[in-house]
């Protein structure tokens, strides 16, 4: 898959999944959630709500894939060794698998 149609297609959806996890799953806020994936705390809002985010069906094996890596920027985050230049690397791992 092209960078180009995974950006349009089917990241909102894939960080809607991780904002929920990151928030539901580790207890982090929403400025947090918005802080890592980058976002405004409003579009968290709206993941959560979702409003937002939910354009794509993303699949079980590719939600398992997210759950992996939302559990894994939350222990780089904890750990203080989270960097946007990460989350940028974990996101396009996941466009290598859908």
């Amino acid at each position: 898959m092209r960078c180009e149609e995974f950006v349009n297609e089917y990241l909102p959806s894939v960080k809607a999944r991780v904002g929920t996890i990151l928030y539901e799953e580790y207890g982090l806020t929403q400025v947090e959630v918005s802080k890592i994936l980058d976002i405004t705390q409003p579009a968290v809002s709206q993941y959560l709500q979702g409003s937002r985010g939910k354009s794509k069906d993303i699949g079980e094996r590719i939600d398992k894939e997210i759950q992996n890596i939302a559990e894994e920027i939350y222990l780089l985050n904890e750990s203080g060794d989270l960097t946007q230049e990460k989350v940028d690397d974990l996101m396009c791992d996941i466009c290598k698998k859908v």
